[in-house]
């Protein structure tokens, strides 16, 4: 019997998880919590064929598990799986729902928000000097985490006494693999809800906002589902992430006080701590699914037509094959290419956003607080299989 590793959301060591997966191969055998049978890629060449080759599918309609009705309807992972959303759509329609969004993210549109960035940042930074009253701070809850939902909620028009709720949702979302069926359903209604409610606010009152932008499909017109979930899929992606990158950059960078002597001397520069920081400790721990559309040769195994694929990103970044396990800012031409944002044409399409927003929060933190430091070990991963962040980081200067 082939031997298969049980991924474990409350796992105390997501990236022992993942060596436990490697021992196994590129490819390794696994199973998700529910009984669900996948093949975990955790090597980097080989994610990034599956990312690339159009003979791997993101859609579930070619999952074979699912067709054959081996996957329980109440499985709390068809919510993520089965939206109308860039992540579960290929070709034409992936394009489609691209578009969509895509104007609000380019390079050019997402610098000329450098200002407000550098504003929420300040305002951020401020809060956390005063909530810390001469004493150790939990980076994540005061400075990580209501840094991008500020911005997000921004970019949305989402007022600020909505932000709790956001938080708490998405926070939710990233933790499904660990809930039970009908917390999961009823999640799912909870998200659902909410963002129904704020797509007629705008509908009856448009502003100066993504929401706004969407209904009025000005480069391609979503269905109302497809609204919604897309409306969701940048909540959950840019918020949870971002936040859990900035959590993990800093974090390493507290740890390897050589590395942190070279960027505030200047010889690195902070977009390359950005770059770093997704390789060597991704916030994405992994993403279900994909499914060849052929058998397929890959990492040694035999892949069959519509198995499941699990998407290990924190893990091929970690592929000894590949770069290093060391954390290490180096200058573009001598780091090991990450995956953080993905590959091919599912690359995150919020990447330039994220990316300003990490190297401008972590630069104005080690600025304001040049005696940083660790105030004792971070805390148990948050409990999930798609986000990899600790609970907490206490710091104090």
């Amino acid at each position: 019997m082939t031997e298969r590793i049980l991924l474990d959301p409350h796992s105390p060591d997501l990236r022992a998880q993942a060596e436990e997966l490697r021992r196994l191969g590129p490819v390794a055998p696994a199973e998700w919590p529910g009984g669900v049978r996948c093949w975990a890629v955790v090597g980097h060449p080989e994610l990034e064929t599956v990312l690339a080759d159009p003979r791997f599918a993101r859609s579930p309609a070619h999952w074979r598990a699912l067709r054959d009705g081996e996957i329980p309807l109440d499985w709390p992972m068809l919510a993520h799986l089965t939206r109308r959303w860039m992540l579960t759509a290929d070709g034409a329609e992936h394009r489609r729902l691209r578009q969509a969004v895509s104007a609000a993210f380019t390079p050019r549109r997402v610098e000329g928000l450098a200002p407000a960035v550098e504003r929420t940042v300040g305002v951020t930074l401020d809060a956390l000097e005063a909530g810390a009253r001469g004493g150790p701070v939990d980076l994540r809850a005061a400075y990580a985490l209501p840094l991008p939902l500020r911005t997000l909620c921004a970019l949305f028009g989402i007022p600020p006494e909505d932000r709790p709720e956001i938080a708490r949702l998405v926070g939710r979302a990233f933790s499904r693999a660990a809930l039970r069926p009908e917390e999961s359903a009823r999640l799912t209604r909870d998200i659902n809800a909410y963002l129904a409610d704020l797509v007629r606010g705008r509908s009856a009152a448009p502003a100066d906002d993504l929401v706004s932008d969407l209904l009025r499909g000005d480069t391609e017109r979503l269905t109302e589902a497809e609204l919604l979930d897309t409306l969701w899929l940048f909540l959950g992606a840019g918020f949870e992430t971002t936040a859990g990158a900035l959590v993990n950059t800093v974090h390493a960078l507290l740890a390897h006080p050589e590395e942190r002597e070279r960027v505030v001397s200047g010889r690195v520069g902070w977009d390359a701590v950005v770059e770093e920081g997704l390789r060597y400790d991704s916030s994405v721990y992994a993403l279900p699914f994909a499914f060849p559309t052929e058998d397929v040769e890959l990492g040694g195994r035999t892949l069959r037509k519509g198995d499941a694929l699990l998407l290990c990103f924190a893990a091929a970044n970690r592929d000894p094959r590949h770069g290093t396990g060391r954390f290490e800012t180096l200058p573009a031409g001598g780091r090991a290419r990450q995956l953080g944002f993905g590959h091919g044409p599912h690359f995150c399409v919020g990447a330039p956003l994220a990316r300003l927003q990490l190297r401008t929060a972590l630069a104005r933190l080690f600025e304001r607080f040049p005696g940083l430091r660790l105030a004792g070990p971070p805390g148990p991963p948050v409990p999930s299989l798609i986000a990899s962040t600790p609970s907490t980081l206490h710091v104090t200067w």
